[in-house]
């Protein structure tokens, strides 16, 4: 998987702009002549100090991408620890489980081994969403959670 900074940052944004807003801006973007946009940040680029003016997408694209980010859902929470470690258990039992040489469908070298991990990975994460196989409860009653640890900020949540 890919990620291109500049524009997941947009999409985020797009994600959290306030609905009115982002339709009037959509609104401005879609009544302007089809290359102003793209020609005012090319003259923009290539005024900067020695920034090559890079060609930029169609607007359409553009704006195709926003709406597509605007009705995607936002990303899940993970589950809770012993959900995760059921996950990762059952992602191994998996992974053993799937054909070695399966290189017609999973592909051959380490691209192949990756998407059997990765997939491996989401259906054993599945599973345990789903239920699982008893372990994250099995943990959960030998180890309920402290009042103090429910207290405390999640250090991996921005925001």
């Amino acid at each position: 998987m890919s990620v291109q900074l500049p524009s997941d940052i947009v999409l985020d944004v797009a994600r959290a702009a306030d609905p009115a807003r982002y339709q009037a801006a959509v609104t401005k973007l879609t009544q302007g002549a089809p290359g102003a946009f793209a020609d005012a940040l090319g003259a923009a680029l290539a005024g900067g100090a020695g920034i090559p003016a890079t060609p930029q997408g169609n607007v359409d694209t553009i704006l195709t991408r926003f709406r597509t980010a605007a009705t995607l859902p936002p990303p899940r929470a993970k589950g809770t620890p012993p959900q995760e470690f059921e996950a990762f258990v059952l992602q191994t039992f998996i992974e053993s489980m799937l054909p070695q040489n399966a290189t017609a469908v999973f592909g051959k070298g380490n691209a192949g081994s990756i998407w059997k991990s990765m997939m491996a990975e989401q259906i054993g994460a599945q599973i345990a969403k789903a239920g699982g196989i008893g372990i994250a409860r099995m943990l959960e009653a030998a180890h309920p959670p402290v009042a103090s640890d429910a207290a405390k900020p999640d250090p991996t949540r921005i925001g």
